[in-house]
């Protein structure tokens, strides 16, 4: 790819890249990319400087995506919906009998629109055959930003790295195997990935080699770990629900106990009774009676319980609170170290030293100079506008700006400001402030950067992003 140039005019970005001749127009592939028929390319158009063909590819309010994943990792649904998207693209050109070598799927040329959430393809017509590896720098930046602890993500990109450098590889068979992942169960997937099938001890076989290999202890994947896990979890969650069972069980049992010694005694005051119903009454009231009795001291017994294990439970946070409270914590070498020196302090007043001889021997000291430079940096842009009260604490390195909650680190609800505006980045002691093909623009002590411009900043530079005026010290 032709080294990128950029500009800006009144109402739009351009991304510029010289033609490799005058003769721009001429064949199919300039016709049908200079017509901007195709919607998911760049709309392009050709300007003629000192004899010179350029193109000018219209970039405005879009980001690349290496710009839009600076400092971040894709997730697997991100990875999937831009090989899909990627695939759309293709797709289309087949459609206008494009050819596909002039599509550039580099990071710095795959375009991203922040509002429709698409994706944008580069066309560069006349030039064949850029790369003998078309994919191997996307492949690499995707390994690169890949979240490692999604391990079918990593296994499918890594699959693609490997299918990628063949000579027929298309965006289509990388699709493919994120499909076949879909198609596949996730729970019976995953179990067979990490378990596989375990036939013998120290020994598991291998389904897709069809022989026995053995175990190590990534083969497992954490998986009995999980279980081990979630076992000991729900063995400390039954006691508690049980307790709560018992509890609303033995409470039942306890009225309903009560309600037949009542209904005993109804009995005996209402009817006229015969000397064997009235003892029979009186053994089914007496068993009645001890349920009850029996029933209550479960009820204490579970409460008490209940009750314990929340003091338990209260006592514990307690103590994590009071760690982080006390805001001076006492070692125990500093109070070895305190009763040491009074232990020495009285072994020199019984020898008739003098407590006062050692101050006399400790020097004062002479003042160093302290080097500002190295203590710890904190970088701010602060706001030099009335109603704008907000100031910016840059606490990590890559940092975005813009007005799309999610996206960036820091977000400024402004009507001036783009969503993906500007970022900035540090490189040793210098910290860089990067435009990011934003609308109304970002500016450095009143000048305009340029799309994609890259300057350094230094204390008591004045920073605009749209119509926000920060200074950065």
């Amino acid at each position: 790819m032709e080294e990128a140039k950029y500009f800006k005019d009144y109402q739009h970005n351009y991304l510029i890249l010289k033609c490799e001749g005058t003769g721009v127009g001429e064949s199919y592939q300039s016709r049908m990319l200079l017509s901007g028929k195709i919607e998911r390319l760049l709309k392009c158009s050709v300007r003629h400087i000192n004899g010179e063909a350029f193109l000018y590819y219209d970039i405005s309010s879009r980001v690349t995506l290496e710009n839009l994943y600076r400092g971040k990792k894709l997730s697997y649904e991100q990875a999937r919906e831009l090989f899909r998207q990627l695939d759309g693209i293709y797709r289309i050109l087949e459609e206008y009998f494009m050819e596909e070598a002039g599509l550039l799927v580099f990071p710095e040329s795959i375009y991203y629109d922040l509002s429709s959430e698409r994706y944008f393809g580069l066309y560069y017509p006349g030039k064949k055959g850029l790369s003998d590896k078309p994919y191997e720098k996307l492949m690499d930046f995707l390994l690169n930003h890949t979240d490692t602890g999604v391990r079918k993500m990593t296994d499918i990109l890594y699959r693609i790295y490997e299918m990628s450098g063949e000579p027929f590889f298309s965006i289509g068979d990388a699709l493919s195997l994120f499909e076949e992942e879909e198609e596949t169960p996730a729970e019976v997937n995953g179990i067979e990935e990490c378990m596989q099938t375990q036939t013998a001890q120290g020994y598991i076989m291998d389904k897709k080699e069809g022989k026995m290999t053995e175990m190590t202890a990534a083969d497992d994947c954490g998986y009995f770990d999980i279980v081990q896990e979630a076992g000991k979890e729900s063995e400390e969650a039954e006691p508690h629900v049980s307790q709560q069972k018992n509890r609303a069980f033995y409470g039942v049992f306890a009225i309903f106990s009560l309600g037949g010694i009542a209904a005993a005694v109804w009995l005996c005051l209402h009817f006229v009774l015969t000397e064997q119903e009235m003892l029979l009454l009186i053994c089914c009231a007496g068993v009645m009676g001890l349920c009850f009795i029996f029933s209550v001291v479960q009820l204490l017994l579970s409460g008490s319980g209940i009750r314990k294990k929340e003091q338990e439970e209260s006592a514990l946070l307690w103590d994590i609170e009071d760690e982080f409270r006390d805001e001076r914590p006492i070692a125990i070498q500093n109070v070895l170290d305190k009763n040491m020196d009074m232990r020495t302090e009285r072994i020199c007043l019984n020898s008739g030293q003098a407590a006062g001889r050692e101050e006399e021997k400790a020097p004062c000291g002479e003042t160093v100079f302290l080097d500002i430079r190295r203590q710890k940096a904190e970088y701010k842009l602060y706001s030099l506008d009335k109603k704008n009260k907000k100031h910016i604490d840059l606490t990590r390195f890559p940092f975005s700006i813009g007005k799309m909650p999610g996206c960036v680190d820091c977000v400024l609800p402004d009507d001036s400001v783009s969503r993906l505006h500007a970022r900035l980045e540090k490189q040793g002691e210098r910290i860089l402030l990067t435009d990011m093909n934003s609308t109304n623009g970002t500016y450095k002590n009143g000048l305009r950067m340029e799309p994609s411009e890259t300057v350094e900043i230094e204390p008591g530079d004045e920073i605009r992003f749209g119509k926000l005026n920060y200074c950065y010290r």
